[in-house]
């Protein structure tokens, strides 16, 4: 189908958040556009009810009641799936919403006019099953809204960072479209939204049981194939490249700094296999410090480390509003011969090796 997929998911229980000072951020910048092409959608008016899946919908459920369309509901973990484990979060959602589930709650709720479903599709682990939930909740000529995180951009330049265990797809723009046509659904509209690092898809489609499903275009397919297989034949050479790289900044014992214990950094040093060559990873949320980094045991501390004795490189894995505000923080850092480059290839601050 040529979408990039992990072949083993790891467990939906594996994955549940150990902590509750874990968040999750998903870029917000295009919701008011978003929201008005929704109120203009045909045969939605004051009553239509408008649902949403997890926590990343709220927001936009906020600005379709400001616009008016008062009949909104979100689904309650614990209400309408009966998740009870602390810390749950669309991990298990993803796991715990079927057909079944989906049935009862309309037995409850009615079904919706509009489902919103951001940033949770590339999580199923069984993304037939999920669509055909997410279905279940609708009326019939109602609309579903699915955003995912647009991988193409990742693919091309060979960001392994992109990689995480929560997600199980990796979307481009054209097998998200041809996924959902796979799962019956007939698309309404298609939105990419722009942004520094990661663009936002956005579809909006109807669910149509009885509509034929053609397989993928050719040309489409084998690009699709191609550039999925290059992605992944280029990790060795990478992992050389960047490990060749950070070993010449530590020449004469100079340190290596990561900044962000989140999961791109996880993902760089866990996947290139760099523990070896990074000395502490630095966060100045104090919940963060004093641990440690999942797989390579690195320690985690503030960003007053930098100043350190014979550290000279800053590793990035942040947002790019985030860059900035921490480069224009450590002007200690920098006056003492510090670098700053950033592990995303998009980024201008980008390690080039």
């Amino acid at each position: 189908c040529g979408l990039v997929q992990l072949l083993h998911p790891v467990p939906a229980e594996e994955l549940r958040p150990r902590y509750d000072w874990i968040t999750y951020k998903e870029p917000e910048g295009h919701l008011d556009r978003l929201a008005d092409v929704l109120k203009s959608l045909p045969e939605l008016g004051p009553d239509s009810v408008f649902a949403g899946v997890s926590f990343k919908d709220d927001s936009l459920l906020a600005r379709m009641r400001d616009h008016g369309f008062r009949r909104t509901w979100r689904i309650h973990p614990r209400d309408d799936l009966d998740i009870r484990e602390a810390n749950a979060g669309v991990e298990t959602i993803q796991d715990r919403l079927t057909e079944t589930s989906a049935e009862s709650m309309v037995a409850r709720r009615g079904r919706a006019d509009v489902v919103i479903a951001r940033h949770i599709l590339e999580h199923a682990q069984n993304m037939s099953g999920f669509l055909g939930a997410l279905s279940s909740l609708l009326q019939s000529e109602g609309y579903l809204v699915v955003e995912v995180p647009d991988c193409l951009r990742a693919l091309e330049s060979r960001d392994y960072a992109t990689l995480w265990e929560e997600h199980i797809a990796y979307f481009t723009p054209e097998t998200f479209q041809r996924g959902l046509k796979a799962a019956h659904f007939d698309l309404v509209r298609y939105e990419g939204y722009p942004y520094p690092f990661e663009n936002s898809l956005v579809a909006i489609v109807k669910f149509t049981p009885d509509s034929a499903v053609l397989p993928m275009e050719t040309d489409s397919l084998n690009q699709e194939k191609t550039r999925g297989l290059w992605f992944a034949s280029g990790l060795s050479e990478r992992k050389t490249q960047v490990r060749k790289a950070l070993a010449e900044y530590r020449r004469n014992d100079a340190r290596i700094a990561m900044f962000g214990a989140g999961h791109m950094a996880c993902t760089f040093i866990n996947i290139l296999g760099l523990k070896d060559l990074i000395d502490i990873v630095i966060d100045d949320n104090p919940a963060r410090q004093r641990l440690y980094m999942p797989g390579s045991r690195l320690p985690i501390g503030p960003s007053s480390e930098l100043c350190g004795e014979g550290m000279n490189l800053c590793l990035m894995s942040l947002s790019p509003e985030s860059e900035d505000k921490v480069i224009a923080a450590n002007r200690e850092f920098i006056g003492r011969g510090g670098v700053f480059k950033s592990i995303v290839p998009a980024s201008r601050y980008a390690f080039r090796v």
